[in-house]
């Protein structure tokens, strides 16, 4: 049969409280609309759609109905004045597990995070802790995994072009460069050496390696690109239906675009990273000021 890679649906979950006026341009831009244009072979009869919730900054929920896959969830949101000046932060384990239950996440199989960033990884153990999921990442993600108490065998390292299977997805992680955020810097470079135990600083949580990923199904396969930088070549060999791309810090957004969206011959754009991740998540959302 024939399925519809355009039968990906955007539920947008962040902004039930932000205005109006943000709900309706997802609505109206964001949601895959139906495309007999765009069309994928696959010999399956189910699931038939794929379903992604934006939770704001680069965090993703994404299922074909029976296997779900979290990406950066992020939620613990802090002040700028308290993460500038280096005080302590830590996940909130109480907005976390309201998310889970609003998401309705029991499938999730394994938690994925591009690069180790607070505002992409200090959340995922706990998300993979609470769902029995794997977390996937580099060796600084893993350090903030085993801090947070994870085991081993719930702990998955990566490299350039690892490739793993989750139900009927597969998922390659290509080795990127983290864009430019304040003043033309990379924020916190370097990478985890030790297990991380929170609370602590926010500079604690190094880059690490970045990473694109690449995400195939039979109905499509999504990039998610969370931060503005890319090699090179890196995706010569890659086509895509959907770009999932942050634009925070991003140095120009045309080549940006032609560096990842063109490059992948992409039909669908979700732009995500652009929300200020000092402002509480429940507030309403606010564009991010670099």
């Amino acid at each position: 049969m024939t399925i519809r890679v355009s039968a990906l649906f955007l539920l947008v979950l962040a902004a039930s409280a932000c205005g109006p006026s943000f709900r309706t341009l997802y609505e109206q831009r964001l949601l895959a609309a139906h495309d007999p244009g765009v069309q994928a072979a696959a010999e399956v009869t189910e699931p038939t759609s794929l379903r992604a919730t934006w939770m704001g900054t680069a965090g993703i929920y994404l299922t074909d109905g029976e296997t779900g896959l979290l990406i950066d969830p992020f939620l613990s949101r802090y002040g700028l004045l308290r993460v500038g000046l280096g005080m302590d932060i830590a996940p909130d384990t109480e907005l976390i597990d309201t998310w889970m239950a609003r998401l309705k996440a029991t499938d999730v199989t394994h938690v994925m995070v591009s690069h180790s960033h607070y505002d992409h990884s200090m959340d995922a153990p706990i998300f993979a802790e609470r769902t029995g999921a794997t977390l996937v990442g580099s060796r600084s993600t893993l350090y903030i995994g085993e801090g947070l108490g994870l085991p081993s065998s719930q702990m998955h390292e990566i490299a350039d072009r690892s490739t793993f299977e989750a139900g009927l997805f597969r998922i390659t992680f290509l080795e990127s460069v983290h864009g430019p955020a304040l003043f033309g810097r990379i924020p916190y470079p370097g990478t985890v050496e030790e297990p991380l135990v929170p609370p602590t600083s926010a500079k604690a949580y190094k880059l690490g390696a970045a990473y694109s990923i690449v995400i195939e199904h039979p109905l499509g396969t999504i990039v998610h690109h969370a931060s503005a930088g890319t090699v090179p070549g890196m995706f010569d060999d890659v086509r895509a239906d959907m770009v999932m791309l942050g634009i925070a810090g991003r140095a120009g957004t045309e080549s940006y675009v032609n560096e990842v969206v063109e490059a992948v011959g992409a039909r669908r754009l979700l732009l995500m990273h652009f929300d200020d991740f000092f402002v509480p998540i429940d507030e309403p959302l606010e564009e991010l000021w670099f």
